[in-house]
């Protein structure tokens, strides 16, 4: 058969060949609206940048205000009078000369004028004695009754001597003891008056700080009220553009398929097969023979 048909050629007509375009068509209900949002968005582009004109920061409320000028008036006068108490009282070991003597008194010196006067007492008597030995001597021995009085005096003058000296140091020591107590006294009220300086100033400052918590409290509540201005500003000026996106992504999420088209196309026609190209020649010579007078096919004369 296959000679047969390479011969004669195949009766077979041709296949068609089929080819598949598939093209995605955009449906008006997503084109349109596309368009319109392009369009806004080139509009919303071209607009010009619009600054917050409110205030974004809240200031010091009026509390926080007084409480920081009472505390920087306070600036520890409760404890620095106190401190200044204290180093007044400890600022020498010990009173000095001139501030003890302020604390002496005349008792001593009364006392010791007694008891002086009663050596002088003595001695005048003792000067009698001596004078009556040297008178009933009738001036015998004068040298030795001189001395006698000599050694009274001195005797007189020695002791007076030594009972006012040591009057004196009695009575600076009872005035340095006094002195003293009046100086640890005085620490004690230095000591007490920096403790109730600390405390007073302690008070004040939790007044202080208890201000500026209330202060603090109001200031909360007017920056939360310029946040919510801030953030209304920005919903209202972005407003456009989020609205653009919504519509854009609803339309970016809609169902649209593709359209499949099929085309056919008919190939080009097989060549002829050999005995088909000959039998065309042949009957192409017959027709130029038959135009030149000449038939092959025609009865010879003389025959049948």
């Amino acid at each position: 058969m296959a000679i047969f048909d390479f011969l004669f050629g195949s009766k077979n007509a041709p296949p068609v060949e089929t080819t598949n375009i598939s093209t995605s068509e955009i449906p008006k209900y997503i084109a349109e609206p596309t368009a319109d949002i392009i369009g806004e968005a080139m509009d919303v582009g071209k607009e010009a940048y619009i600054p917050y004109g409110g205030p974004r920061l809240a200031g010091l409320s009026q509390i926080e205000q007084d409480a920081i000028t009472q505390a920087q008036a306070m600036g520890g006068v409760g404890a620095l009078r106190g401190s200044q108490a204290y180093t007044a009282a400890t600022a020498s070991g010990a009173p000095a000369l001139g501030g003890v003597s302020s604390y002496m008194t005349d008792y001593n010196q009364k006392v010791a004028d007694v008891a002086a006067q009663k050596m002088r007492d003595q001695s005048a008597i003792e000067q009698q004695g001596i004078a009556a030995k040297a008178a009933g001597a009738g001036g015998l021995d004068s040298s030795r009754f001189a001395i006698l009085e000599a050694e009274r005096q001195k005797n007189l003058t020695g002791g007076l001597g030594d009972l006012y000296t040591k009057a004196n140091a009695a009575a600076y020591q009872t005035a340095l003891k006094a002195a003293q107590q009046d100086k640890a006294q005085q620490l004690r009220s230095g000591m007490a008056m920096g403790t109730l300086g600390a405390q007073a100033q302690m008070t004040e400052q939790a007044d202080i700080q208890q201000q500026l918590g209330i202060g603090q409290l109001g200031r909360g509540l007017e920056q939360t009220a310029l946040d919510i201005g801030y953030t209304d500003f920005l919903q209202e000026r972005d407003y456009p553009k989020e609205q653009l996106g919504f519509v854009s992504n609803i339309i970016r999420g809609a169902p649209y398929g593709s359209k499949t088209t099929s085309v056919g196309q008919i190939p080009q026609a097989q060549p002829a097969s050999p005995f088909s190209q000959m039998f065309g020649l042949g009957m192409q010579g017959l027709g130029m023979a038959s135009k030149l007078g000449w038939n092959p096919l025609a009865p010879k004369p003389g025959g049948l």
